[in-house]
C-alpha cells in the first residue's frame, strides 16, 4: 500500500510539474510582443485551437471570435494573394514558410503581416499542428511606401533636369558650331571632350584625330608650349584665363600660322566645374597685312624724308627773307606751313 501511494505521490507530483510548466509557457506566449497562433493539422480545415493577447491585439478580434476558425478569415476578400497560394502548399508539404500579406482587422482596416509558420510533427513524424508567428509591420510597409514614392519623385527630377542639361547642353552645341571661331572643350586632365566644326575644317583634321586625345599631343605637339602649359594649368585652380597668347607655328596639313588662344574655365548652371574652352582666332592675314603697311610706311617715310627736307630748308629760306613783313595774312600764311611740315614729320617719324 505504501508503495502504491508513493507511486500515485510522484504521479501527481509530475503532472503539477507539467502543469506548471504548461503554465509559464502560456505566460511567456501571452507576454511576446509577436502574435501567436497553434492550429489543429488534424482537425478539418486547420483550426486555431490558441491565440496569445498580442495577436488579439494586432487582429482587433477577442478570443472567442478566433478559436476554432482558419486563419484565411483575416484576408477577408482579399483572397487573390499569391502569398495564400505559398501557405497552401507550405502546409500541405508540411514546412516551414515567411511571407508578408495583406491582413484585415475586426474594423476593416489594412495591415500588412509579417508571417511565419512552423509546423510541429509527433514522434511518427505525423504534423499535428502549426505554430504562426505574426508582426504587424505595417509602418516598416508605409515607410518602404514613401521611400519608393521618394525615389520615384527623385528619379524622375533627375531625368527632367538631365534632360534639360541635354537640351540645353545640344543648343549650346548647335551654337558653337556655327561660331565662326575654333573652340576645343577640354576635361581637368586637357583630354578633348569636344571640338567644333571650325576647328576641324581649320586645321584639317578629324573628330578621332582630336576628341578623346591630349591637347598637347594633338598634331606635331604644336600646343605643347612649356608657357602655355603653365598658364593652362593655372585656369581651373585660380580660375585665371588665358588671354591673347600668340602661336606662331608651322601646322601639320596647313602651313604656318599665327593664332590667338584664349581660355578659360566654363561653369554651366552648376555642372562641368572642371571644364577649359579654348578659343583659337587664325590672325595669319592680319598679321601679314600689318607687315605689309609697316613695310609701306617705312618706304613713304624713307621716300619723303628728303623732299621735305628740301621743303623745311627752302621754307626757313623764306622767313628769313621776308622776316620784315609783318602782313598778317602772310605770317598766318607762313604759320600753316610750318604746322604742315611739323605735321608730316611726326607722320614718318
Amino acid at each position: 500500500m505504501k508503495k502504491n501511494a508513493s507511486c500515485i505521490n510522484n504521479s501527481t507530483q509530475r503532472t503539477e510539474n507539467k502543469n506548471n510548466d504548461l503554465d509559464l509557457y502560456l505566460k511567456a506566449l501571452n507576454s511576446a510582443y509577436s502574435g501567436i497562433i497553434i492550429t489543429d493539422n488534424l482537425q478539418y480545415d486547420n483550426p486555431i485551437i490558441y491565440c496569445n493577447k498580442a495577436f488579439e491585439t494586432i487582429s482587433g478580434y477577442a478570443h472567442d471570435e478566433i478559436i476554432g476558425h482558419n486563419c484565411r478569415f483575416l484576408q477577408a476578400q482579399d483572397r487573390s494573394q499569391a502569398e495564400r497560394k505559398i501557405i497552401k502548399e507550405s502546409i500541405e508539404r508540411g514546412e516551414e514558410c515567411k511571407i508578408e500579406i495583406r491582413n484585415y482587422r475586426k474594423d476593416g482596416t489594412l495591415f500588412w503581416n509579417e508571417l511565419f509558420i512552423s509546423p510541429v510533427k509527433n514522434e511518427e513524424g505525423q504534423v499535428t499542428h502549426f505554430i504562426g508567428v505574426q508582426n504587424d509591420i505595417s509602418d516598416r510597409k508605409k515607410a518602404e511606401h514613401d521611400l519608393r514614392e521618394e525615389k520615384s519623385h527623385v528619379e524622375l527630377k533627375i531625368q527632367q533636369r538631365t534632360k534639360e542639361l541635354q537640351d540645353k547642353e545640344s543648343f549650346l552645341s548647335s551654337i558653337i558650331e556655327t561660331v565662326r571661331e575654333s573652340l576645343l572643350v577640354l576635361d581637368a586632365n586637357y583630354i578633348v571632350l569636344s571640338a567644333n566644326r571650325h576647328f576641324l575644317n581649320s586645321f584639317k583634321v578629324t573628330t578621332e584625330e582630336t576628341v578623346g586625345n591630349l591637347l598637347f599631343d594633338l598634331g606635331n605637339q604644336q600646343w605643347d608650349i612649356s608657357s602655355l602649359k603653365e598658364m593652362l594649368t593655372q585656369i581651373l585652380p585660380t580660375n585665371n584665363p588665358v588671354i591673347d597668347y600668340e602661336v606662331d607655328h608651322i601646322f601639320p596639313h596647313i602651313g604656318r600660322k599665327v593664332v590667338l588662344l584664349n581660355a578659360y574655365r566654363i561653369e554651366f548652371e552648376g555642372q562641368y566645374k572642371d571644364r577649359i574652352v579654348i578659343a583659337i582666332e587664325d590672325i595669319t592675314e592680319k598679321k601679314e597685312q600689318d607687315r605689309r603697311k609697316d613695310d609701306f610706311l617705312s618706304i613713304a617715310s624713307h621716300e619723303l624724308k628728303t623732299p621735305l627736307t628740301t621743303i623745311k630748308g627752302l621754307f626757313q629760306i623764306l622767313e628769313r627773307l621776308s622776316a620784315e613783313n609783318t602782313d598778317p595774312k602772310y605770317v598766318s600764311r607762313l604759320d600753316k606751313i610750318t604746322a604742315y611740315i611739323d605735321r608730316l614729320n611726326l607722320l614718318i617719324a
